[in-house]
């Protein structure tokens, strides 16, 4: 009776990298590795029984990595025409491709940023990571970096979905003494940078509606919704005049993001006694008075974007209310939406769906444009963040 003799493993694994948060440590997809001097024929017949094995390093006796060794590149080589044959008897350094080696407790940011061009071109390359003492902990590839980003910024956008669908509602309706307020915001993909703010002021009979667009979208953009409610929240209006605030709110945002980012806007403050509108705009031009027709508002005080660059004074405009007013404020979404065809929602569509639509209702005209402009786009995405405030004097 023969006996079968059981050969010994060539392809050893080192135990993974502690304490690894935030480092390439978390990166390792394979522990793998082979000495140098082992035989090729010997690593290939081994591989072929062990298809989970994608890749491994080639150290020598002191576990310094040499290079590695790619499963696919490997067994492409070997099934050349004589590809066995040429290397017979050879080692794995015959075979082996160098690789550039981290030091495993390196932070994965520095790290992405110096193989940023590897990233770019999607080929599949491999890294080695080693210690303090140079010896080897594993390999990673620039797939499992780009897993590791994408399922980072995916939790970013998740995190910041749910920060500002708490900041901004939906549909927001007010009534006062003489106003009644419908405001309906819709965002791409639940996170943008559209926003609006109603604050009443107590000592007065006063109230501030605002209307928000920052430039952009994504996570910058919903990052400077927060702060501008941030500051809104906790500025006391009652002792602050609005001037004041929206000078800090101007320079606050141009010193922080040093004018790459900007956000186009317009407050309005109504005093319900005097029947007085002030008018604050910030680059925005998207309101409109409806009175016996459609007029837009006509400031010669217009001021640029907030954060464009810094300001020592607000420019506003006053208006006088008649009762029956209605004051509307979009952001450019509204009108920039395209259809299946490419074309535009426009303004002179939305107007018209205004007047076609107007009762004594707020709530139910900015419900109605919402609609109308959800059923142009049809099956085309939306492309922008859309907000539509209607404020009715009585």
């Amino acid at each position: 009776m023969s006996v079968k003799t059981q050969t010994k493993e060539i392809i050893k694994q080192v135990a993974p990298p502690l304490n690894t948060r935030f480092s390439t440590g978390m990166l390792v997809s394979s522990s793998y590795y082979v000495l140098e001097n082992t035989k090729i024929e010997e690593l290939a017949d081994e591989m072929a029984h062990r298809d989970n094995i994608f890749a491994l390093a080639v150290v020598n006796a002191s576990m310094n990595v040499q290079g590695a060794i790619i499963r696919k590149d490997l067994f492409d080589i070997l099934g050349r025409r004589f590809g066995r044959e040429l290397y017979y008897n050879k080692t794995v350094i015959d075979v082996m491709q160098k690789v550039r080696t981290f030091n495993y407790t390196m932070h994965i940011f520095e790290c992405s940023k110096i193989i940023e061009k590897d990233l770019i071109t999607g080929i599949q390359d491999y890294y080695a990571l080693v210690d303090d003492q140079g010896s080897y902990r594993g390999l990673f590839s620039t797939k499992d970096m780009l897993i590791f980003l994408s399922r980072l910024t995916q939790k970013d956008i998740e995190q910041a979905k749910r920060v500002i669908n708490r900041i901004v509602n939906k549909e927001y309706v007010v009534q006062t003494k003489r106003l009644r307020i419908a405001i309906r915001n819709e965002m791409v993909q639940d996170i943008g940078g559209d926003s609006y703010f109603i604050i009443p002021k107590k000592t007065k009979n006063e109230i501030i509606v605002g209307v928000c667009d920052v430039a952009g979208k994504g996570i910058a953009a919903s990052m400077i919704t927060a702060i501008i409610n941030g500051m809104i929240s906790t500025n006391d209006f009652e002792t602050n005049s609005i001037e004041s605030f929206l000078l800090h709110l101007n320079n606050y945002i141009y010193s922080t993001f040093e004018g790459e980012k900007f956000v186009t806007s317009c407050f309005v403050v109504i005093n319900e006694d005097e029947s007085i509108m002030g008018v604050y705009d910030f680059g925005h031009s998207m309101a409109y008075l409806y009175r016996d027709g459609v007029f837009k508002f006509s400031l010669k005080e217009i001021n640029l974007p907030l954060g464009v660059q810094k300001i020592t004074n607000v420019k506003s405009g006053k208006m006088k209310l008649q009762s029956g007013d209605c004051i509307y404020i979009l952001t450019d979404g509204c009108i920039e939406q395209r259809d299946i065809k490419s074309n535009e929602y426009g303004i002179q569509r939305f107007n018209k769906m205004f007047i076609s639509n107007y009762s004594d209702d707020p709530s139910k005209i900015v419900n109605a444009l919402m609609t109308d402009i959800q059923r142009f786009r049809g099956t085309y995405p939306q492309q922008d963040d859309i907000t539509i405030a209607c404020i009715m004097y009585e």
